[in-house]
């Protein structure tokens, strides 16, 4: 009879571990893996089918064209044109049509990644741009006024709606404030190609972005544990829990 409670003990204790591999379990999650062309890949990164291994997420690994990753699960796909231990390049296909055929939809886009509590981005190549709303009344002073502001500012105005202003070097400490601009205007940021030319091939759809993990990540991940939030958007360093559900 011992034998037998023994034995059920054991397979409940089984059942239990079964459940609690429902998280991260090392011995699932590889050391490397390959996605595509790339290789010898390994933690932040890690595959969609296996979110509980990493944090930057690939996907696609078999498709033709480049595989797509997110940098953080709460955030949108692109496309990983280079990957490297701390930095990749980001391609976003919808731009570079729009850019191709001169769109003036592109700058109804603004690039940002979510704030994350245990990574730290940086979009390099990533610029200011300010969208000026133009009106119908006066506009002619308002195009001198907005000219005013932005002294040593290009203007684009191939668009019906809007201009747009931006500095020809990226190396200008200037800095013009969200909190300081006309009330017409806002701030936008894409990604450059270059500064010369027009400002459709100033612009480029490629964004490198450059990546760290926070010490507390670093260490919660090579303890065992795995890098996440609490309901308050602050780091948690979450590891199963060992529950023993059979005494002697």
């Amino acid at each position: 009879m011992a034998l037998a409670s023994s034995f059920i003990c054991f397979l409940l204790s089984l059942l239990l571990m079964l459940v609690q591999a429902k998280g991260r379990n090392d011995s699932t999650c590889p050391k490397s893996f390959s996605c595509g062309n790339f290789t010898d890949l390994t933690f932040p990164y890690s595959l969609s089918t296996q979110p509980d291994c990493g944090i930057m997420l690939l996907s696609g690994c078999d498709a033709e064209t480049y595989p797509r990753i997110k940098m953080l699960p709460e955030g949108g796909w692109y496309y990983a044109l280079e990957m490297h231990n701390s930095s990749v390049w980001l391609g976003d296909t919808k731009l570079q049509t729009m850019l191709t055929q001169h769109k003036c939809q592109t700058f109804n886009k603004n690039f940002s990644l979510p704030n994350s509590p245990f990574m730290f981005f940086q979009m390099v190549n990533i610029n200011n741009f300010f969208k000026c709303i133009s009106t119908s009344n006066n506009a002619r002073n308002t195009t001198q006024k907005m000219n005013g502001h932005f002294v040593g500012y290009n203007m684009y105005s191939g668009c019906e709606d809007f201009s747009i202003y931006y500095k020809p070097s990226q190396n200008d400490d200037e800095y013009i404030g969200a909190d300081n601009l006309p009330t017409n205007c806002s701030l936008i940021r894409l990604p450059v190609h270059s500064f010369h030319g027009d400002l459709f091939n100033v612009l480029g759809p490629e964004i490198l972005v450059e990546w760290k993990l926070s010490d507390e990540c670093t260490e919660c991940h090579y303890g065992g544990g795995q890098c996440r939030t609490d309901n308050t958007n602050q780091f948690s360093c979450h590891k199963g829990r060992h529950f023993r559900i059979c005494t002697s």
